[in-house]
């Protein structure tokens, strides 16, 4: 009937051993599963190893702790097809090894390898279905004389809970692809009970044909082990999930927070605790308000105590990914997220408009140099040089290097520049994807999303300032600070963040310290730019136009004045703003821009010469 129906001791024996092998081969199949998930090998160790399995029972926390998310997190079908057939290979194991070993060597055998499910694979609902599924194949009166009936009985449950699986994907996707890639999502379910079921027929037949002696499962549990590990090693790379883990260790760390009831429930807690009679309200409000933003801004402060440790944190794992896979496809990636981890800073301009924290990276910290240096070195025609291009730039024009940082730039223009964004021909379809593209892996710098146009416009902006203000007399000082860096000031143009607060007094000592330079245009639009009202920031912006009308700053200062006059509906003089734009200035970058931002044409011709 069974393995245990042989009463003889070698047979016992036989039996238990390839038991507890059988145990052990299927525990490496739930430690490849948890891993391909966590990157960790084996989830007891791990800290809050009870509170993940607490999470999964729940569907709370972590969302790589369910089945369906296990199709996109952390290494997505969608950009690997190879893991199709990783995961339902893996599935089909997971699935039916159990199933057997209830029905070959009993239900209480199949015990351990539930507990496996549970503790080291870490799936607690699988792990629940699949006790269903044992009972349901080997317990009378459920089991028939027909072993594979009863293993197709057995599989039920587990169809059950894969369809529900595949449902909580689907809605996990739903919108965001094509009709052709959403078949990746259901084509791991339906593999995996295609081969469990094929499994089942193998196994069942070598038992029969060697009287139910132990020996069946074992030859199979390794081949079923060993042909996903082996796939994924070949295929798809350990690097892919490293870096894909790393890719959204950096999502999570740098994702924006909503900080308005953290604020303004401890300015509710300091106004409480002030003795009767307490002082107004909105004045508790204003002293919170300046507490946090003291705290955004220093490094002593709990969020930007933070900000450090997460950037220690991705540049410690940057290296780390860099040093054990250097020739990886994704080790520029991973350098890029180590130089925007470096340059990160917190908005917090931002913070006191909306109360959300949110994190910016455009403007440079020396420290990153190096990084987008190897970057720009080895990738220089992907969108990874791009970037790394403009930061180089960036970081020239502000140490004084202001005819390297131009260079720098035409490098860029030569291999990004874009405008007009090309169309797609009448007679192709933007949404119709060629079977081979579908499952075919797409290029690694593709899912950190990086914003080219926007890397191509801040481009021309500093390009044109730079080549455009070589002062007669200061030379390039109001750009990059005087040589030495006198007392009397110690920055130029290029060393002001736009988001400090102290930006637009900056912005005035440089017009004190150089009147009448060949930047005073820009100075002025951006001090327009930094008006607290719309009103304001029109007027001023009105004003710079009137005094500098045809120099180089004219261009974005037209456009700003359009959006300006957009935001307070004054729409016939928006669209004056930019026919003005478009007549005086074609071949500017801001012209561009208002025409894709307005979807039509803004003047009479359209041409510009790359710089």
């Amino acid at each position: 009937m069974d393995v245990w129906s042989r009463s003889g001791p070698k047979y016992r024996i036989r039996a238990s051993v390839l038991l507890a092998l059988n145990v052990l081969l299927f525990a490496g199949v739930g430690s490849f599963a948890f891993w391909l998930r966590s990157g960790e090998w084996f989830a007891v160790t791990m800290p809050g190893y009870t509170d993940q399995i607490t999470q999964a029972l729940r569907f709370l926390g972590d969302n790589n702790l369910t089945l369906g998310a296990l199709l996109l997190h952390p290494i997505s079908v969608q950009q690997v097809p190879m893991q199709i057939v990783i995961l339902g290979l893996l599935m089909a194991t997971l699935i039916s090894i159990p199933i057997l070993v209830a029905i070959l060597y009993r239900f209480w055998s199949s015990v351990p390898f539930i507990v496996v499910m549970w503790a080291i694979a870490v799936m607690p609902w699988l792990a629940l279905t699949l006790l269903g599924s044992c009972v349901l194949a080997s317990v009378k009166p459920f089991r028939t004389r027909f072993r594979f009936m009863s293993a197709l009985v057995g599989l039920v449950p587990c169809v059950v809970y894969l369809l529900l699986a595949w449902r909580g994907s689907s809605e996990m996707i739903v919108g965001r692809i094509d009709p052709i890639d959403r078949i990746k999502f259901i084509a791991p379910w339906v593999l995996a009970i295609v081969a469990a079921g094929v499994v089942f027929a193998i196994v069942l037949t070598i038992a029969r044909i060697v009287n139910y002696r132990p020996g069946a499962i074992t030859p199979l549990l390794a081949i079923m082990f060993g042909l996903p590990v082996a796939l994924f090693e070949n295929h798809v790379g350990r690097d892919e999930l490293y870096y894909r883990l790393l890719e959204a260790r950096n999502e999570s760390y740098f994702a924006d927070v909503d900080a308005s009831d953290a604020w303004l429930e401890s300015a509710r807690r300091s106004w409480g605790r002030h003795p009767l009679p307490r002082p107004p309200w909105d004045s508790t409000r204003q002293l919170a308000e300046e507490s946090w933003l003291f705290e955004l801004a220093n490094d002593l402060g709990p969020h930007e105590t933070a900000l450090t440790r997460h950037q220690m944190d991705l540049v410690r794992r940057c290296d780390w990914f860099h040093q054990s896979f250097p020739d990886s496809r994704y080790t520029p990636n991973a350098l890029y997220i180590k130089a925007r981890a470096q340059c990160m800073r917190i908005d917090l301009a931002e913070f006191r408009r909306t109360k959300w924290i949110r994190f910016y990276d455009d403007f440079p910290n020396a420290a990153s140099r190096n990084t987008w240096r190897i970057i720009f070195e080895n990738r220089p025609d992907s969108v990874l040089g791009g970037v790394a291009a403009l930061r180089l730039a960036q970081l020239d024009a502000r140490e004084g290097s202001v005819e390297r940082a131009i260079a720098g730039l035409a490098a860029i223009f030569q291999r990004f520049d874009r405008y007009p964004p090309p169309t797609v021909p009448p007679t192709q379809s933007a949404y119709a994807p060629s079977l081979v593209a579908a499952l075919s892996r797409g290029e690694p710098e593709n899912s950190l999303r990086i914003p080219i146009d926007r890397i191509v416009l801040e481009a021309h902006r500093l390009h044109d300032l730079l080549v455009n203000n070589r002062d007669p007399i200061y030379g390039y000082d109001p750009i990059s600070g005087p040589a030495g860096r006198t007392k009397e000031l110690t920055f130029g143009w290029a060393d002001l963040d736009e988001r400090n607060d102290r930006y637009a007094d900056r912005l005035r000592e440089l017009l004190t310290k150089y009147p009448r330079c060949q930047m005073e245009d820009n100075i002025e639009a951006a001090l327009a730019m930094t008006a607290k009202t719309r009103p304001e920031q029109i007027e001023q912006l009105e004003a710079c136009l009137d005094r500098f009308p045809d120099r180089d700053s004219a261009p974005e200062a037209l456009f700003r004045l359009g959006v300006a006059y957009e935001a307070v509906n004054r729409v016939p003089d928006a669209g004056e703003a930019f026919a003005q734009l478009a007549e005086r200035f074609p071949r500017s970058i801001w012209t561009f821009v208002a025409t894709r931002r307005s979807m039509r044409p803004l003047g009479p011709q359209l041409t510009r010469a790359v710089p």
